[in-house]
């Protein structure tokens, strides 16, 4: 049954006051405050720092300036529907979430995401989805299906579209020997991943032993500061296999569709970005695009700075110069740009107007619930 929303959650678990209808205290605005000054800290380094270690800058610029306004309103619209999407594999694995509401809380959290470092993206879509009465399970349940679902696309990712490059002959012989390369080391990984996944879905000894071997990596770095050993990582891995299996065997066609669409969807605009600032088709084949931003997408599944700024610029930039040529980097480099400023620097404007109106509707239920309860 749904939790009803409240102060306190299941098991004892405090919301923010921010999601009861407080108002953000001193210390909360300060965060928020330091937080966007970080952010913007980090898009200055991006550009006085780590662009010009890659290419002219002035030939970036030019790059950019040859877009079309109807080409940056494509891609706009592009980048807008990767973001539903994207929220919507939330909603398909959580019956009590509306879309709208899973499209609030995944932008509210992605701009946290992109601004302060650490697993702060998904406390704060806790909290909201938490004050709209979805429950703890239902939460744990639906962030364990997108996470993993997500993180083993993305190492199959990259040898699908190494088959399906290679079925189509092969387009863009520029640095043939560098693609063949990397896409056969794509091909392994997609094996080894399916292999992994299929084991341990198959076998809870598996998914048992997976709980001890962590533990037991874990644990010497917690006695080294004190802390107790952990030895319940066995039976939750055992009990987050079960709740994986079953929310795949009742919503996974919805959920992989969701996490599918999301993952080309972004493939699709890194390469339209790049063909709108120079890059030609017969230079960059879509399939040999996509097999591109593939590999590069393995190398942000680690995400070591807010929203893997800087890293993330920089690992796609050098998979596709290294087939593409040197030549071709100030096209590539103003592309990747183009993609993220409409994957990075968006979910923060949309975040923002999102937290906004989180912050309405929460005050409107609030007071609803008031005239309901004196009524």
């Amino acid at each position: 049954m749904t939790d009803r929303p409240s102060r306190r959650g299941r098991r004892g678990t405090q919301l923010p006051a921010e999601a009861t209808g407080a108002r953000p205290g001193p210390g909360s605005v300060f965060f928020k405050v330091a937080s966007g000054v970080l952010s913007g800290a980090l898009i200055v380094l991006l550009f006085a720092a780590v662009i010009p270690l890659l290419t002219e800058f002035g030939s970036v610029g030019d790059s950019l300036k040859s877009m079309s306004l109807l080409t940056l309103l494509y891609l706009f619209l592009v980048a807008l529907l990767i973001r539903v999407v994207l929220a919507a594999s939330y909603s398909v694995v959580t019956p009590e979430l509306p879309l709208g509401k899973s499209l609030i809380a995944r932008e509210a959290s992605s701009a946290v995401s992109n601004i302060i470092p650490g697993p702060s993206g998904t406390a704060a879509q806790y909290a909201i989805l938490r004050s709209w009465g979805v429950s703890i399970e239902h939460f744990a349940r639906a962030t364990l299906a997108v996470s993993v679902s997500t993180d083993a696309l993305i190492f199959i990712g990259p040898g699908a579209f190494f088959v399906i490059w290679t079925l189509v002959g092969q387009p863009g012989a520029a640095g043939g020997s560098n693609a063949w390369l990397a896409g056969l080391c794509a091909v392994v990984l997609a094996v080894l991943t399916l292999l992994v996944v299929g084991a341990i879905a198959s076998s809870v000894r598996l998914a048992r032993w997976l709980g001890k071997a962590a533990q037991a990596c874990v644990n010497p770095f917690r006695r080294l500061f004190g802390k107790s050993r952990i030895t319940t990582w066995p039976d939750s891995c055992v009990a987050m296999r079960a709740d994986l299996t079953d929310t795949l065997r009742l919503d996974g066609i919805k959920l992989l569709a969701t996490v599918i669409g999301g993952y080309l969807l972004n493939g699709l605009l890194l390469v339209a970005c790049l063909y709108a600032c120079g890059i030609s088709r017969s230079q960059m084949p879509l399939t040999l695009g996509l097999m591109l931003y593939a590999i590069g997408r393995i190398a942000t599944i680690v995400q070591i700075t807010p929203g893997g700024v800087g890293v993330t610029e920089i690992a796609y930039t050098a998979v596709y110069v290294a087939v593409l040529s040197e030549s071709a980097k100030p096209e590539i480099v103003a592309g990747v740009l183009v993609y993220r400023a409409l994957t990075y620097a968006l979910p923060i404007v949309t975040g923002a107007f999102s937290y906004v109106i989180w912050r309405l509707m929460r005050h409107h239920e609030i007071h609803e619930e008031k005239v309901t309860a004196t009524g």
